[in-house]
């Protein structure tokens, strides 16, 4: 039995209570899912469970003070299920999107106690039958976020312009995990506290669990990334006059290029941002592919922007999470003086300066 998540949490008409499985991987770069929808979620969550950080909560266990106060991280699914959870949503997207074998018992546990269950995995859990069964036995539901929706899955690219007066926001980014999706939530948040009227196009698992619509890219026939794209963000642009689209990836990625190449283009940005952690130099899990300077970036991000619309990057948007206050400044101003872009750090600094470029380049 499967459910539309944009019919609960997202759009406020039904509000979930999430425990986030992690068991093992609650760590900045293993559960970034789990990371995710704790910064950005509209529901509430009530633990993390993972048995090797269990004690405190999830701004301890991170060392990030400003999320997750007071969320504990429990040892196993019976400690969450004391706090009433209403959805199970695994956390982490490893490498090959399938279920970790030692997990399925959790999960079994938590379907027979009616939890549904979110999971952005490749492999779809609906699609199990053993998992299948339990939750028809319990009238659970399974959420396989990167199932994509009829609209989307076979959508060929027309090149469709968009509403006149709308403008679209691509984050481009210089690697996997660099802070696109945080990024481009966080200045939405900033927009639409300003009055914007404003979106956000979700391109990924996480982004489409926070918002509970959008297109698993990752998901979609390569010949229908484009058109599946455009009819997301033709459908927001006739809704509102900004809309942040996720990126996924980077051009130069040795596995992930293709779908950022169909981002790009099925987006089919006004301007771009471009999204990168301060100090990564080689493509993550690559050792041995180096990651271009961030003036080439943008050279290659507005190239292959404008074989079909012009798409100028306006602003540098820094992950510096992992260095302290002194670096991350240092890391800012360096970013400008290489690329003579704005550039903050959105989460740390704000994103005022982003938002101001935006503005300028459409006054």
């Amino acid at each position: 039995m499967t459910y539309d998540g944009a019919k609960k949490g997202a759009k406020g008409k039904t509000m979930r209570r999430i425990a986030i499985l992690a068991e093992g991987q609650f760590t900045m770069h293993g559960a970034k899912t789990a990371l995710g929808v704790l910064r950005f979620s509209p529901d509430q969550t009530v633990a993390v469970i993972d048995s090797t950080r269990a004690g405190g909560d999830v701004a301890a266990a991170l060392g990030l003070p400003n999320v997750g106060v007071g969320v504990p991280v429990v040892a196993g699914i019976e400690q969450a299920l004391a706090l009433r959870p209403t959805d199970l949503l695994i956390g982490i997207a490893p490498i090959g999107g399938k279920l970790p074998e030692d997990w399925r018992p959790i999960l079994l546990t938590a379907l027979a106690a009616k939890l549904n269950v979110i999971s952005g995995l490749h492999v779809f859990l609906d699609d199990d039958a053993e998992l299948h069964a339990a939750a028809v036995a319990s009238g659970a539901t399974i959420w396989d976020v990167r199932r994509p929706r009829p609209e989307y899955a076979q959508r060929i690219g027309e090149g469709a312009a968009h509403r006149a007066g709308s403008h679209t926001v691509y984050f481009a980014g210089s690697d996997c995990d660099v802070g696109k999706m945080t990024g481009a939530l966080t200045l939405n948040q900033a927009a639409l506290a300003r009055g914007w009227r404003t979106a956000f196009a979700a391109t990924g698992q996480t982004g489409i669990m926070i918002t509970g619509e959008g297109v698993p890219t990752d998901r979609i026939i390569s010949d229908f990334v484009n058109g599946a794209v455009e009819k997301l963000v033709l459908d927001l642009t006739e809704q509102y006059d900004w809309v942040f689209v996720e990126g996924q990836g980077t051009l130069c990625h040795p596995a992930y290029s293709a779908v950022t190449l169909g981002l790009v283009h099925g987006a089919r940005p006004d301007m771009q941002i471009l999204c990168h952690e301060a100090g990564r130099t080689h493509i993550y899990r690559y050792d041995a592919i180096p990651l271009p300077t961030l003036a080439q970036l943008v050279t290659m991000y507005e190239t292959a922007a404008a074989w079909l619309h012009p798409a100028p990057v306006v602003g540098i948007a820094l992950n510096t999470a992992y260095l302290d206050e002194d670096a991350a400044r240092a890391a800012v101003a360096a970013a400008t003086a290489e690329t003579g872009l704005p550039a903050t750090d959105p989460v740390r600094f704000g994103p005022d300066p982003l938002l101001a470029a935006l503005e300028r380049f459409v006054a």
